[in-house]
């Protein structure tokens, strides 16, 4: 059986499809990633299959700045970006799904809901989130959506306007279907639209929320898909996290460390007045380079979550689903300091199980130590990390995801 992800985004928009194309590809089938050229090297690295798929990513500060903007980030994603390459992003999946089994697809992937309908490949679309969902009955906690709060009815019509309110993101990409001969999508393509008649995959866990009644026919909850293997550790790294007290870790992921502003440095000047060692990952973007030298403190550019976390006192992050489940399966608590995008959400549901703290990105200057103090001194929150730790752990989410691909093939 051949199967083919199709993804856009980040490495958290990744790294769920390279695990379970890992799992796919231990039972024999073969597993390729279409995605842009700048994540050719970690697919690689997983034993997979690349696919190049426009439009490509890039680079610059300008771009992430706009990518990642709080409110203003989904509608730079839909309609100066990825819109505008649907086309392109269209004829190169195309050339990857050619004698495929089942395509399988996350939110950003737009031309996977048209190549499905033009070629009759099966299809699956992921939620890495639940967010993702677009439920009234466990609403997602976004900026683009501040008044979805109250009770389902009224959450179900905020949703609809929302809806009609961005229906200028859709337009092209109706019309580029409608002149393929396609039809219409059965709803808006950033929200419910990007989902599969014949199925979505759930991939997260429970702790964030179990599969609301109003989720799309045919969810399937598989548990959360854990980044895994043992990659090293730098040298370095490894002798300072060995080197004394558990750290606390400070890091914003592959995203939102483009747009980290002040930060590191904040984050830095919080572990000193709190007399804690701090590990910084700071990314490859320069952030924190300029920061004093301190025995008590190191800056690092990346290393593995699963191999830091560990020896963590705390890690304090940006929100990604797949960071706050590492450092679930760390059993570490933690901060929670959401940029952009679905992170807002995923933060408020780690709080919601009693894991993390949450800070707004503008408050983190002034409330960084006492947050994290409060954080650290909390042994309820030690607790329950610890027990759901073991949870999570055992989910086994690639597995079960896999299964239910290879279902969809028969």
């Amino acid at each position: 059986m051949r199967v083919v992800f199709a993804s856009h985004g980040s490495l958290g928009d990744l790294v769920p499809f390279l695990e379970i194309g890992k799992a796919l590809a231990a039972r024999g089938h073969t597993a390729t990633v279409a995605t842009h050229p700048a994540h050719r090297a970690s697919v690689a690295a997983a034993g997979l299959g690349f696919a190049p798929m426009r439009p490509d990513r890039p680079d610059d500060p300008a771009f992430h700045a706009r990518f990642m903007h709080p409110r203003r980030g989904p509608a730079f994603a839909y309609t100066r970006y990825l819109g505008p390459a649907v086309a392109a992003s269209d004829a190169d999946l195309s050339a990857a799904v050619a004698g495929a089994d089942v395509l399988v697809s996350v939110t950003l992937a737009l031309a996977a809901p048209i190549v499905a309908a033009r070629t009759g490949v099966p299809w699956l679309s992921a939620a890495f989130q639940p967010a993702m969902l677009y439920s009234a009955l466990d609403p997602p906690r976004l900026a683009m959506l501040p008044l979805v709060r109250g009770w389902p009815q009224y959450n179900a019509r905020v949703l609809a306007y929302a809806e009609k309110g961005v229906e200028a993101w859709a337009a092209p990409l109706r019309a580029y279907r409608a002149a393929a001969g396609l039809g219409d999508y059965p709803a808006h393509p950033a929200f419910r639209g990007q989902h599969s008649p014949d199925g979505v995959l759930a991939l997260y866990s429970p702790l964030f929320g179990p599969v609301p009644a109003d989720a799309p026919r045919g969810t399937v909850q598989t548990g959360q898909v854990l980044q895994t293997g043992s990659p090293p550790l730098d040298p370095r790294i490894a002798d300072f996290l060995a080197d004394g007290e558990p750290p606390v870790v400070f890091t914003l992921g592959s995203a939102s460390a483009h747009v980290a502003r002040r930060f590191f440095e904040d984050s830095a000047r919080a572990a000193r007045r709190l007399g804690v060692r701090a590990l910084l990952l700071a990314g490859g973007a320069g952030a924190g380079r300029d920061l004093p030298s301190d025995p008590a403190l190191m800056v690092a550019g990346s290393a593995p979550y699963q191999a830091v976390f560990p020896h963590a006192a705390a890690v304090v992050h940006q929100g990604g689903i797949g960071t706050i489940a590492l450092a679930m399966a760390a059993g570490v608590p933690m901060v929670a300091v959401p940029f952009s995008h679905d992170q807002p959400d995923n933060a408020a549901r780690a709080a919601r199980a009693g894991v993390a703290r949450v800070v707004p990105r503008w408050r983190y200057r002034l409330s960084a130590a006492p947050i994290l103090r409060q954080v650290l001194d909390d042994g309820g929150m030690r607790a329950t990390s610890a027990r759901l730790a073991p949870l999570i752990a055992a989910e086994n989410g690639a597995e079960r995801a896999a299964d239910a691909i290879i279902a969809a093939a028969r």
